[in-house]
């Protein structure tokens, strides 16, 4: 039987610490080092497809160079067989499966429910991703749900791993579920262009980690400085958990496709799209470059100090991916001669850290973070919500004591609908509000996530933005983080993205008044307003 992943991972960074601390190279052969390969599968129960999927894995478990292989969760927001079903067929076969666990497709007791028949099937290594957002489906474009972002599920699994308790309801007893064991991990994304996303990527990050991430891999990129900066980062705020790079092996099709702008989230540098188009005139199609330049980087990624690599790309055998395992060992210990052939400068418009001249990479000293520059009508939007929110919804200042006297005498009485209406019209005009019940405007710059954003995420952008655009209206309306990153930087409240994370919103507050309901302290925001120090308009 396999090793558990999560007792690997664990390995592979406490031994990276103990050199680290002893003054031994992070590329040091005597570490252990984590390969995981990712399988996506097709539109289908039993095709070729599937098959070869099931061969690759059979041949993976033979071969013992990789620790795990992942199992995508209907990439590109297109249907495809779940996940847990080859996840239970691989486990069979000796070698530990990582189930990709999204949000876009189901609400949260759908998400509970398939918790349980995982945990139930003994498969215990997750990965919780926001989800790319659907883009095909029977007979039309499916209905998104976004019900919970990866923050919350995060939350949830580290709930049931400590035993779920259940509440009362019914007269049913209240009772506690056995805890479970999952391990669960999560993504970032340091390949950001612009300031206004990259930090809020690293801000949500932290708040992943807070809510029980036990491990971390990257999005796709190339760009040795922009993993280097994500390392440090990581290091610099006590973010221990391991860290697994993504090396992702294209080929020339879907390069191109990429650099086109149409996987959300992705791109390649056009330096490299060059070198690659070249590259596949070659006698077979640029393959054996592909796979040189995937161990190159791999070896980059142990000098760095990744606890592990997760290989992926369309098209690989699995002797091909071995190949690219036994040769990055090789090389690792020349990584520092490798790393100048992964950096790409023209390429970023923000770093979170200064340039190290000698290395080419990173020093641990950060850039500044300049407070963002607003148009006219962002700031007027920015400074009259503050206004009414420093007034109405600070407990103990303002007019906040009278209006929670109001807003006890209007509830449950014959005004109450009128009162409702009146607040979703004026908030409708100006935030384009959608009657959630449970307002989180204050919380991030005045915008609402259940209008503003394509996913209603409470916690922090996605990692499908290309260059501060949304992925959904990509060159029509910018990320919504992206502009509450601006927004907060002026006011100076950047905070409110680093505290504690929002609970998911109450669907059984919808159509009623966030106003009499943040007075009342009826919604889960409202009631940990004081503590926190988020309150809401």
């Amino acid at each position: 039987m396999s090793v558990p992943l999560a007792h690997l991972l664990n390995k592979a960074m406490q031994e990276r610490l103990a050199l680290k601390e002893s003054g031994g190279g992070a590329s040091s052969l005597e570490r252990t080092f984590i390969f995981t390969f990712e399988l996506v599968p097709a539109r289908a129960s039993r095709s070729k497809a599937i098959n070869e999927i099931l061969l690759f894995a059979e041949a993976a478990s033979r071969g013992g160079l990789i620790h795990a292989l992942s199992i995508t969760d209907n990439a590109g927001g297109h249907p495809a067989l779940a996940p847990a079903s080859l996840g239970k067929e691989i486990k069979g076969m000796g070698i530990e499966p990582i189930i990709h666990f999204s949000c876009k497709d189901k609400n949260r007791n759908m998400i509970e429910s398939q918790l349980f028949e995982l945990d139930r099937a003994g498969i215990r290594n997750l990965l919780i991703l926001t989800g790319d957002y659907p883009s095909s489906g029977y007979q039309g474009i499916p209905k998104p749900v976004f019900d919970l972002d990866s923050v919350h599920v995060l939350e949830m699994i580290s709930t049931m791993n400590r035993g779920y308790g259940l509440g009362s309801r019914h007269g049913v007893s209240a009772t506690r579920l056995p805890p479970m064991d999952f391990q669960h991990g999560c993504v970032v994304s340091p390949f950001k262009r612009l300031k206004s996303e990259l930090v809020p990527q690293y801000l949500k990050l932290k708040r992943k980690i807070m809510a029980g991430a036990g491990y971390i891999i990257t999005q796709m990129g190339f760009d040795a400085r922009k993993f280097d900066e994500l390392r440090i980062f990581m290091d610099t705020n006590k973010l221990s958990v391991p860290l697994l790079g993504t090396v992702f092996i294209s080929d020339i099709r879907l390069a191109r496709i990429i650099s086109r702008g149409k996987v959300p989230g992705c791109m390649i540098p056009a330096r490299l799209l060059s070198r690659m188009e070249a590259e596949s005139t070659a006698y077979d199609g640029g393959l054996s470059a592909r796979l040189e330049r995937a161990s190159r980087l791999v070896a980059v990624l142990m000098g760095i100090g990744y606890e592990g690599v997760h290989l992926s790309g369309p098209g690989l055998t699995y002797p091909e991916v071995a190949q690219v395992i036994k040769k990055s060992r090789k090389l690792a210990p020349l990584w520092r001669e490798i790393v100048s052939e992964f950096l790409y400068p023209e390429e970023w418009r923000f770093w979170y850290y200064k340039k190290n001249p000698e290395t080419g990479l990173n020093t641990t000293e950060a850039e500044a973070q300049s407070r963002s520059k607003l148009s006219f009508m962002e700031s007027l939007h920015m400074r009259v919500g503050c206004m009414v929110h420093n007034m109405a919804f600070i407990p103990g200042k303002g007019l906040y004591s009278p209006l929670s006297r109001m807003a006890e005498r209007i509830h449950g009485s014959t005004f109450e609908n009128s009162f409702t209406a009146l607040e979703y019209m004026v908030k409708s005009w100006l935030y384009d509000c959608r009657h959630c019940g449970d307002c989180t405007l204050g919380e991030l710059g005045f915008l609402c996530p259940q209008s503003q954003c394509a996913k209603f995420l409470l916690n922090g952008p996605c990692g499908g933005s290309t260059d501060g655009w949304c992925e959904v209206w990509p060159g029509k309306r910018r990320c919504m983080y992206a502009r509450i990153y601006d927004r907060l930087t002026c006011t100076g409240e950047l905070f409110r993205l680093e505290s504690n994370p929002m609970p998911p919103r109450n669907w059984g507050l919808y159509n009623t008044s966030s106003w009499i309901n943040f007075y009342l302290k009826k919604g889960k925001r409202a009631e940990g307003a004081e503590s926190n120090g988020l309150t809401g308009v």
